[in-house]
């Protein structure tokens, strides 16, 4: 039996999915004032998030000496004694609470953040930047009654299938869909390595696209330029192998150095920068409206602004297609995971070369499991075109 919808509301709230507080204020070296006992008051009605901070003197940054998290007196986010309510210990600078406070705040369902009380300004100023790049509202005095409602761009966690895939919160992320991962004539098809796999995903890809287009699906196409300009530890960069499957391993923290067996210059990156591997291939293309991200790591959202894009959007699901699966495919997945979107991997629209199906088939298990819903394209072409479950009823596990 299907459950019932109202059954839906109820287990989400008993999750806290739908317990929204709206607003946090952040009280720094607040007192004792009637006013803010009052503000307090109503803050416990609304059931808002309240964190209480005390801002510590540091000589070298919350990462460091005594300041260091974990220290006795160091940064940190305590429990406080009420439900919503939290101690914070932060340098004056805001570093530490810019850095760890939007988890907090997208559990709770926070859509404005308050400082109230004598904030020292680089702490102000750190908190608006970190508010505004994340998507939420700021506002250096306590809330009034547009506060509630002034910030439209939150969205809370979506789970049945149809919700999913929705206009309203969901955006079509295609990964690495370029001529040097793509094409026959690309690196990847250079080495010799037959593309069975990737040639089906980049033609059911083409039929997933001209159907989100159709529906009005943002779309969002990831492009990886590699090369020497974005060389780091953590850059995809290829260094010879012996006795693998892969002639290569793509990272420096995958190599031996010591091996002293180096690729000629124009072998160890795919992708360059300004080159025709790194263009999109035929039919998945950008068109007007449509986002391009630019990555120079495996994962879309490292460095490259794609998490904040979509906040401004207002989504909160992502339908994801690309390759390879079990590198590029996967680590943005993981990514998007961890940054409280919902998932959906489309299992005919991600692949790998032929002879990795095993990696392929590995990653779609671990999806499965850990990060989203594994879905052919038909299911959500169908579901876009007016399939009984568009209403989004139908609770997924």
């Amino acid at each position: 039996m299907k459950p019932r919808q109202s059954d839906i509301e109820g287990q989400s709230a008993r999750m806290g999915i739908a317990a929204a507080a709206d607003i946090c204020l952040l009280f720094v070296n607040s007192n004792d004032s009637p006013q803010t006992a009052a503000l307090r008051q109503t803050a416990r009605g609304y059931h808002w998030l309240v964190l209480d901070v005390d801002l510590i003197h540091t000589e070298n940054g919350p990462w460091m000496g005594a300041a260091m998290p974990g220290s006795a007196n160091g940064c940190g986010i305590f429990a406080g004694a009420e439900t919503r309510g939290y101690f914070v210990r932060s340098d004056a600078e805001g570093v530490y609470l810019s850095a760890t406070l939007d988890q907090l705040l997208y559990a709770n369902g926070v859509r404005c953040v308050c400082v109230v009380g004598e904030a020292p300004r680089p702490f102000g100023d750190a908190i608006r930047s970190f508010a505004v790049s994340h998507g939420y509202e700021f506002r250096d005095s306590p809330p009034d009654e547009t506060s509630r409602s002034a910030v439209e761009t939150f969205r809370p966690l979506v789970r049945d299938f149809g919700s999913r895939v929705s206009p309203e919160n969901a955006a079509l992320l295609l990964i690495d869909f370029q001529n040097d991962f793509c094409s026959n004539s690309g690196a990847a098809g250079r080495t010799g390595a037959t593309m069975r796999m990737v040639n089906a995903a980049v033609r059911r890809t083409r039929e997933l696209l001209k159907s989100a287009r159709e529906r009005g699906i943002f779309v969002v196409h990831v492009q990886a330029e590699y090369g020497r300009h974005w060389r780091s530890p953590s850059s995809p960069f290829r260094f010879p192998v012996q006795g693998r499957r892969e002639p290569a391993v793509w990272t420096a923290s995958a190599s031996d150095q010591s091996t002293n067996r180096w690729f000629q210059e124009d072998e160890t990156e795919v992708c360059r920068t300004g080159t025709w591997g790194a263009e999109f291939v035929e039919g998945l293309r950008p068109e007007s409206g449509e986002a391009v991200i630019t990555k120079h790591r495996f994962g879309a959202f490292a460095g490259t602004g794609l998490d904040q894009l979509l906040r401004a959007q207002g989504l909160s699901s992502l339908i994801v297609a690309g390759v390879t699966t079990n590198c590029c495919v996967e680590t943005t997945v993981r990514e998007a995971v961890m940054r409280e979107f919902s998932v959906i991997v489309v299992e005919d629209c991600v692949a790998v070369k032929d002879h990795l199906e095993d990696l392929h088939r590995a990653s779609l298990e671990a999806f499965a499991t850990y990060f989203g819903l594994v879905r052919p394209a038909s299911e959500i072409i169908s579901e876009w075109g007016g399939h009984p479950l568009a209403e989004g009823r139908k609770l997924e596990p």
